[in-house]
């Protein structure tokens, strides 16, 4: 399974099935097309951690603004 599908598979959980995967892409913005408030960032920022083996740092959240910068964030931190 790919980045983007590890992904879409942690924003499912994160968000218990109430938004629509399929139509997540690289230019997904995480707060205007999905609505992530800043909990969900966070609970969102934890399962990154755990799925992919890397940390995450306070400062990396504001840089999390669609998700290809959220699969850019994971590649730096491998």
């Amino acid at each position: 399974m790919d980045t983007l599908e590890r992904l879409k598979k942690l924003l499912a959980e994160v968000y218990d099935g109430e938004i629509d995967i399929s139509s997540v892409t690289e230019e997904t913005r995480v707060v205007e097309d999905i609505g992530m408030k800043s909990i969900a960032m966070l609970y969102m920022a934890m399962a990154i951690e755990g799925e992919f083996n890397v940390s995450l740092t306070n400062e990396d959240l504001p840089k999390m603004q669609t998700v290809g910068d959220i699969m850019k964030l994971i590649e730096e931190r491998k």
